[in-house]
C-alpha cells in the first residue's frame, strides 16, 4: 500500500498495519510537485515526474524510465496489468503512453497545445481531461476507442466551466464513466452512459470532492466532500443516486477488500488514514503521521536513502493532534440523487492546492492526496492528484502548465 503525500509517500508491506517514509529526494522531485502515483500487481509504484516516469518495486531502489526521458508526466493510472500514463511537456503536444513490467512506448495519438489533467483506460477504450495551454482553464474531455492510437474532443454543454478530472470507468461497461467537476460552485459528479457523448450530475457538494473510490465490480461508488458537514456519499446502484454515510472530511478514497479514506490528521480526533469494515458507515483510524515508523529499512548500498532528513520530519510527524476517534454515521439519512439548490459558499475550492496544504518548513507535512494498492483494481483518485489518479486527486495540487 502506498500513500501520496505533501511530503513523499508512505510505504506498508503488511497490509497498512505499519509504514515508512519514502522522501521525494529519493524518489527524484523536490519543491512544491505533488507526483501522480499508481500501483500495478506486479506490486511496482510507478511516480510521474516533471522531468521522466520512475518506478520501484521495493520502495529501496528507483528506477527511471529511459523512453520518457525529460517528459513532464502530469498523469498516471493503471489499466489492468499495465499502466496508462501522459506526458504535457511544454512546447510539445501532449502524448498517451502504455508501460508494461518498467517498459513504456507510446501509443500514437496527441493533443497540440493542452495539458492532460487525468486519463483513464479499459481495453481499447481510453479517456481524458484536459486544459488548453495559454487559455482559461475549460472543460475539455476526450475519448480514443483504438487504445489511444488517435483521439478526439467531445464537445458538449457542461454544467459549469470548471476542470475536470476522471474518476471512473465501469469495469463491467467502459461506456460508463464517472467524471468529477469542480467550480466556484461547488463540486459535481457527472455520469456518462453513452461513452462521454452526454452527461448528467449525478451528487453535487459545495466543498471539493477530494474523494472518489468504486469497488472492482463497479457496483459500489464512493465520493467524499473535504467537508466534514457534507463528508462521505456511497452509491449501490453504479454511480447513479447517491445517500450520505458518514460525516468526516475526506481527502482520498480507496476501495479494495476495504474502504480506506484519507482525513487532516491535524484536526481534533484527526487522522492520516482510516479504515472502512462496514461499506463506509463508520471510519476507524488506521493511521496517524506520529506513527509513522521511520523511513523505509533498505539494505547497505540501496539507492535511496531517507535518513538524513528523518529527524526534521519526525518532528513534524509528532505535531499531529493525538486520540484519534472513529467517525459517526449522519443522525439523520440524506440521500442526494441531483444538485444542491444552493450555491456553493466562497470557501469552494477550484482545486485542490489551498485544502490540501503548502509546504511547511519540514517539507509541507500535511494532508494526503492519493492512496494506491498493487493489487487494487483501480487507481485511488485521486485519483490526484488533489491527485487526483489522485487529483489529484480530486487530484493532487499540480505545477502550473507553461504558456
Amino acid at each position: 500500500m502506498f500513500l501520496r503525500a505533501t511530503f513523499g509517500v508512505l510505504a506498508s508491506f503488511d497490509g497498512g498495519a505499519t509504514f515508512r517514509w519514502l522522501c521525494e529526494d529519493a524518489i527524484g522531485f523536490s519543491g512544491t510537485w505533488d507526483p501522480p502515483i499508481a500501483a500495478t500487481p506486479d506490486a511496482r509504484l510507478y511516480v510521474g515526474l516533471e522531468h521522466g516516469l520512475a518506478w520501484t518495486i521495493d520502495a529501496c531502489n528507483m528506477h527511471a524510465m529511459p523512453e520518457v526521458a525529460g517528459e513532464f508526466v502530469s498523469d498516471v493510472s493503471r489499466a489492468g496489468d499495465d499502466l496508462v500514463f501522459a506526458t504535457s511537456t511544454p512546447k510539445k503536444p501532449a502524448a498517451f503512453w502504455r508501460a508494461h513490467a518498467g517498459v513504456a512506448a507510446r501509443t500514437g495519438a496527441t493533443i497540440d497545445g493542452a495539458y492532460v489533467d487525468t486519463l483513464d483506460a479499459s481495453r481499447a477504450r481510453l479517456y481524458a481531461t484536459a486544459i488548453r495551454v495559454g487559455q482559461k482553464p475549460a472543460p475539455h474531455f476526450y475519448r480514443s476507442d483504438d487504445g489511444g492510437k488517435t483521439i478526439r474532443e467531445l464537445v458538449q454543454p457542461w454544467p459549469t466551466q470548471g476542470r475536470l478530472y476522471l474518476a471512473a470507468i465501469d469495469p463491467a461497461n467502459d461506456a460508463r464513466v464517472l467524471v468529477r467537476q469542480l467550480s466556484d460552485r461547488g463540486s459535481d459528479l457527472l455520469l456518462s452512459e453513452d461513452s462521454g457523448g452526454s452527461f448528467r450530475v449525478v451528487l453535487h457538494t459545495s466543498g471539493a470532492m477530494f474523494g472518489f473510490a468504486q469497488s472492482e465490480d463497479g457496483k459500489n461508488v464512493w465520493a467524499g466532500s473535504g467537508d466534514a458537514e457534507e463528508g462521505l456519499f456511497r452509491s449501490t446502484d453504479r454511480g447513479r443516486t447517491f445517500t450520505s454515510v458518514a460525516k468526516a472530511p475526506i481527502f482520498c478514497l480507496h476501495a479494495s477488500t476495504k474502504l480506506f479514506a484519507c482525513s487532516n490528521p491535524f484536526t481534533e480526533h484527526g487522522y492520516a488514514i482510516g479504515v472502512s469494515t462496514d461499506e463506509g458507515v463508520t471510519i476507524a483510524p488506521l493511521l496517524g503521521f506520529a506513527d509513522v515508523r521511520g523511513p523505509v529499512a533498505c539494505d547497505a548500498g540501496a539507492g535511496l536513502s531517507c535518513e538524513k532528513n528523518w529527524s526534521a520530519m519526525h518532528a513534524t510527524f509528532t505535531t499531529q493532534t493525538a486520540s484519534p476517534a472513529p467517525s459517526t454515521p449522519p443522525s439523520a439519512p440524506n440521500a442526494s440523487s441531483a444538485p444542491s439548490a444552493s450555491s456553493a459558499s466562497n470557501e469552494a475550492r477550484s482545486c485542490a492546492c489551498d485544502a490540501i496544504g503548502s509546504a511547511s518548513d519540514a517539507r509541507g507535512a500535511f494532508v494526503l492526496a492519493l492512496l494506491a494498492l498493487a493489487r487494487a483494481s483501480r487507481r485511488a483518485l485521486d485519483r490526484r492528484r488533489p491527485s487526483p489518479r489522485n487529483p489529484p486527486p480530486p487530484r493532487a495540487p499540480r505545477k502550473a502548465p507553461e504558456s
